[in-house]
C-alpha cells in the first residue's frame, strides 16, 4: 500500500535532502535533533528518539524542514506562513 508523501523514514529524508538540495545531513545529529535531553549527575545527555528506518512523525518532518530550510510542500506538508 502506498504511503503519504510525509510518511518517510529518517534515512529517506537524509537521502532526499542530499540528492535534491545538496545538503549533507549527519544522520547521527538528525537522530538526536528531535531527541530528549536527559541528565545524570548534572551532566546533560541527548538521547535519540528515532532510528534511521523509523517513520518520522509529521511534526518531526516539519521541524526538519524548518531546520534544514527545505520547502515543506516538497514532502506533502502545508507551506510555512510568513509572519
Amino acid at each position: 500500500m502506498p504511503r503519504h508523501p510525509w510518511e518517510i523514514t529518517l534515512r529517506e529524508f537524509v537521502e532526499i535532502v542530499r540528492r535534491s538540495y545538496g545538503i549533507e545531513v549527519d544522520p547521527a545529529s538528525a537522530a538526536v535533533a528531535g531527541g530528549w535531553l536527559l541528565s545524570k549527575e548534572r551532566r546533560p545527555y541527548l538521547v535519540p528518539v528515532i532510528g534511521m528506518d523509523d517513520l518520522m512523525s509529521v511534526y518531526l518532518l516539519g521541524y526538519f524542514c524548518r531546520l534544514y530550510r527545505v520547502p515543506p510542500e516538497d514532502f506533502g506538508l502545508p507551506a510555512e506562513e510568513d509572519d
